[in-house]
């Protein structure tokens, strides 16, 4: 089977029905784990609780420079009473996972998953709507960094933030005053 599917969930969907479902995690200080069902299940070591539906998840993609585009996951139909709990929480840059998965035919057991999409939160809004709210979660993975500039300075400072005790970049200034002399028989300066 293609994309590399672990064989149980390959032999799901190769099965007469298929039983599939979506899950979300995204990393904040209480993470939320939901998935796509009712009830509770259990996969990837941790306990997932069913939202019921998952409004929808945009395709996630590249540019033709090979950089990704990110991807949203709406959640529909989140209790109202996690309202200030989401907002309170909701962090840039935390590890936001996106997976696919097939349950065997009691709808409570996971068969087999697969992690879809791995990144970062990058943003997220939060519709009230009375007695539920609608949560779209943006997020970015590394690839997206491929479209900004990097910029580093290569100096002692910055060698020492990220490698402490590294003499390399203390002698770096002096270098360029150091005369080398090429394809001469006398080295003398």
């Amino acid at each position: 089977m293609s994309r590399n599917l672990p064989q149980a969930l390959a032999d799901a969907i190769a099965d007469r029905v298929v039983r599939p479902f979506l899950a979300v995690h995204i990393d904040f200080p209480d993470p939320i784990f939901a998935w796509t069902g009712r009830g509770t299940i259990r996969f990837n070591d941790e306990d997932w609780t069913g939202i019921h539906s998952i409004g929808a998840i945009d395709t996630i993609g590249e540019d033709t420079d090979g950089s990704a585009t990110g991807v949203k996951a709406t959640l529909s139909e989140v209790p109202a009473n996690f309202r200030d709990d989401i907002a309170d929480q909701a962090v840039r840059g935390c590890l936001y996972e996106l997976f696919v998965g097939a349950l065997d035919e009691t709808y409570q057991q996971v068969v087999g998953y697969k992690l879809i999409w791995k990144g970062r939160l990058g943003s997220y809004e939060i519709v009230d709507g009375g007695e539920t709210l609608t949560v779209t979660a943006g997020g970015e993975s590394r690839q997206i960094d491929q479209r900004r500039p990097s910029i580093k300075r290569f100096t002692d400072e910055r060698q020492q933030r990220q490698y402490p005790g590294d003499r390399f970049f203390e002698y770096l200034p002096r270098m360029t005053e150091i005369p080398i002399l090429w394809a001469k028989t006398n080295q003398s300066g």
